[in-house]
Order: C-alpha cells, then structure tokens, then sequence
C-alpha cells in the first residue's frame, strides 16, 4: 500500500469515456471495484473493496461524497485471503485506513471513513510466501457468487551490480558520458521496477568536530520493466537501471543545502528494488491500447477480478544495504561548481 509508484487510479477510470449511446438512466447496479497489492514483506497487507455504479437520480459527484456509497456495508461482505496451492483462508478485517497511516486523499470521493482490509499474519506460518499464488475473495452474504482475484507474489529478487560479495559493495558515479549499470535478477513475475538509493552522510566542522548526521532518500528509476531474456538456470530475468551522473548531482542538491562551514562525507548507502507483478503490465498494455485517436470509443480497462472492476497483484522488495560510493564520486562531485559547493570529502 505504501509503494505508491505502482498505485493505478481504477475508480477514477470508472467515470471516463463513455460514448453517446450508453443510458446513464439505466437500472441501478452495483459494482465491486477491488485493488489488493500483495507483498510478503509488509507486515500488514490491506485490501480495498468498494462498489460503484449510475444512478439515474442522483449526480455521480454527488454520490462520490457520500461514503456508504461508495463502500459495502461490514454485514454484506467478507473478504479472505487464500493460499492457492494449499486452500488456507487468512480473515481479513475491517479497518479504518486512516487510522492506520493511510489516510484517504481528498478529491472527488469521500475521505472519512476510509474502510480497508487488513491482513497481519498471526504467526510465521500464515506469512505471506513470496513465488506463492494468492487469491482474494469476498464472499457476499446475500447469496451472490463470491468476488476473487488471483496473483503469484514475485519470488525475492538478488543483486548482480554492485557485486553483493564486496566488502563493502560499491557504487561509482562519475562519468558524464556512462551511466552507472545497477543488475538484479527476478524471477518471472517481477516485471515493474522502481529503485531508490537511501544515501546517508555526516557532517563536522571545519575542525573536524562531529556535528551530525543525516540522509535523504533518491528514486534514481522508475517503472524500469525487466528484460525479457532469461539470465542463467532458474528461470530469472535480467533487471537494469541506469544511473546518470547530471540526475545523481540533481538530487544532491535538492535535498542538500550548500555551506562553506561544514564538511560532509558519505557514510552507509542502501539500494531498495520495488518489482511489481505481470498484472500491471497487463493494465498498462490494455491501457495503451485504447488511448489516443486510434483507441476504442470505450475503454477496455483491464481487471483480473471475476466480476466488477480492479487488480490483485504482487510486490516484492529486496535491499542491498550498507554499500559506499567510490571516492571518484566525490572527485566528480568536486569537479562541478554547483555541487562542489555541497562540501563533501573523501
């Protein structure tokens, strides 16, 4: 819930392009709208469930306000999460998102309450697997056909550049003209990939007395797909991201103030790969296919659901921790008047 490069707004699509012969005084239908992005290293999993439809007295707007509209009531659904290969059902349960750290943004729709499904393992056993098929459903307590929708979790990704076997692993940025090549490996269902650097320094004075320390986060890529070529026995993929020398020193400086009264040296630096599974290539292809002057005069969105609107897929993140930027970085850094002013030393 929290990788938000890889959120895809559904429930706006629901309102777009419609052409001139649908009858928006059609009779009322319910629609589930569900979003579930899986990942088994999150320590809680929260599912959205909501419904949307036309009503033919009402203005859509109007009715986007008003919150019991938008969610079903807690008595009509439950939701589970299922372990394919095994058939275990995990509950999930109702909770307030906002008071959970995921509060609503406003715009169109109702901001409070905003109802979400939780699920926090009991015990190591009931973790979340990473390779595993999941299934979300919601079964409806009025009789209807249960709501499911299914994705495999990408199995842990691993690190090829910088080499995880350095001590520490290094990382160089410093030629204008070669960016610098970050590899991993992923397994099939990695498909989207997002890749922050969390970049750690100290500073001192120009004593040398400790001052402090501090750190700022760089998304250096985003959505960088995977190749398609297999990379080796184990049916992995090749993952590369490529790092520029003019977009790492605009980062510095966006989140680095100049000074000429202290001196700074990088300490510990970590990767964090973010890979999302082959469903959001799936809406993404559907999505590109129906836009622009060739596209369809409807929209197809895509949705793995069984019924409604909405994707269930996977995420996975791994971590390659406590590298350190070769002193070359520093010796470029130095060279540019702009972020040479950043005071850093080797």
């Amino acid at each position: 819930m929290k990788k938000l490069l890889l959120l895809i707004p559904f429930i706006a699509l629901l309102w777009s392009s419609c052409s001139n012969d649908f009858d928006v005084t059609a009779p009322w239908k319910e629609v589930p709208v569900v979003y579930a992005m899986l990942s088994p290293k999150d320590t809680a999993n929260y599912i959205r469930v909501e419904k949307a439809f036309l009503d033919p007295e009402q203005s859509a707007l109007l009715i986007a306000q008003i919150a019991d509209s938008l969610y079903y009531p807690a008595s009509a659904i439950q939701v589970f999460l299922e372990r394919v290969s095994t058939g275990e059902r995990y509950t999930c349960v109702r909770v307030d998102g906002n008071l959970e750290g995921f509060v609503r943004e406003g715009g169109i729709f109702a901001t409070q309450p905003n109802w979400l499904y939780k699920y926090k393992a009991p015990g190591e056993a009931q973790k979340l697997q990473a390779g595993e098929a999941y299934r979300v459903v919601i079964e409806r307590t009025d009789g209807q056909a249960p709501i499911t929708g299914e994705t495999t979790l990408p199995k842990d990704f691993f690190f090829i550049k910088p080499n995880p076997s350095q001590t520490p692993p290094t990382i160089s940025i410093n030629n204008p003209d070669v960016p610098t090549t970050i590899e991993w490996r992923t397994s099939e269902e990695g498909v989207y990939f997002n890749l922050t650097l969390r970049i750690r320094y100290r500073e001192t004075d120009m004593n040398g007395a400790f001052i402090g320390r501090d750190s700022f986060d760089w998304r250096a890529v985003s959505n960088v797909r995977r190749t398609d070529v297999a990379a080796g026995v184990g049916g992995f993929y090749r993952g590369l991201a490529d790092l520029g020398l003019s977009a790492f020193h605009n980062a510095l400086l966006d989140s680095i103030s100049t000074t000429n009264s202290k001196i700074r040296y990088f300490e510990k630096i970590d990767i964090i790969l973010e890979g999302g599974g082959a469903e959001i290539e799936e809406y993404l292809n559907t999505a590109n296919a129906n836009s622009g002057i060739t596209g369809a005069e409807i929209v197809q969105l895509y949705s793995n659901m069984s019924e409604g609107y909405g994707i269930v897929t996977g995420l996975n993140t791994s971590r390659l921790n406590e590298c350190r930027f070769s002193p070359q970085t520093v010796d470029a850094m130095n060279d540019n008047p702009e972020t040479k002013a950043l005071n850093f030393r080797n």
